[in-house]
Order: structure tokens, then sequence, then C-alpha cells
């Protein structure tokens, strides 16, 4: 819920729905709010953990799974860079850019972001798909890669 203080680029009712949809996809593998998150950056672990409130609304029914671990894994990550390394969003990166997201380092360096998310299982195949993708980003000289775990929950940072 604080992606859009996070993210002051963020319109408040995307940072609400990144927020909302990051909530049914760790709920829907039982988990609750304070749940740890293991995070790879950089061949580094940190210790971190995810809070939220929960929905008054389920609207799970209305909603597809992969739109849901997707737009998950999306929050997440944005909390995630924000939180550990200070970077915040400049604008969505549209298709054929290559990545999803533009942020602004610490430095006001740009940096493309590509995000993947995945319900269970081994990120490794998907990290580096990602990687090659992200590598063709031509509006960054930074270019970083992020897998989101639900199940789990593990995020797995690095740079291409």
């Amino acid at each position: 819920m604080q992606l859009k203080t996070m993210h002051p680029r963020l319109s408040a009712l995307t940072a609400a729905q990144y927020g909302h949809r990051a909530a049914m996809g760790l709920e829907r593998h039982r988990h609750e709010s304070g749940v740890a998150l293991q995070t790879l950056i950089e061949r580094a672990t940190h210790d971190a953990s995810l809070h939220w409130v929960l929905s008054l609304f389920s609207d799970t029914d209305q909603l597809d799974r992969h739109r849901i671990t997707e737009e998950a894994a999306e929050g997440i990550t944005l909390a995630l860079v924000n939180v550990a390394l200070g970077w915040v969003v400049r604008r969505r990166l549209q298709r054929g850019e290559a990545a999803d997201w533009l942020l602004e380092d610490r430095e006001a360096r740009l940096v493309a972001l590509e995000v993947s998310g995945i319900d269970k299982g081994d990120d490794s195949g998907r990290l580096r798909d990602k990687l090659d993708q992200v590598r063709r980003a031509t509006v960054a000289d930074c270019r970083v890669a992020c897998v989101v775990e639900l199940a789990t929950p593990r995020a797995t940072m690095a740079t291409a």
C-alpha cells in the first residue's frame, strides 16, 4: 500500500492495484502479511518481509490467475527495488522496449527493469530468459531483470 509513496509518479490507482494483486497472489498460497521474502540481489541475500492490508473485496473469480501473478510480481519488485536500492519509477515502458519499467537510481541514472512472476518452481531458467530480453533495452545503460516466485515467496534480481 506504500507503493505510491515509494514511487510518486505512479498514479494512486495503479499503485493500489499492484498492492492488491500482490496481496491476492500471496494469499493464494496461504501467506499472511509479514511473510518473509527471500531475496537474492546480485548473488547477495537480504532479509525482507512483505506487509499488506487484507482486501475487503474478493474478486479473484473475476481476474485471470496469470495476470494476478504478473502484477503481484511487479508490485513486489517495485517495492523491493525502492527499499533495497532507492530506485524510483520514471515511467512504464511500452511493448517493444524490451523491459517493463524505466527507473531512476539514487544518482538519477536510468535503469531498465524487466519483471516476471511465477507461482512456484525453479526461477533460474526464467531469469536467464528475462536477462536476455532486457539486454535489448536501449532506453537505459543499466539493465536489470527480476523474477518473483509467489509460493516461497522469493525474488531473484540480476544485472544483464
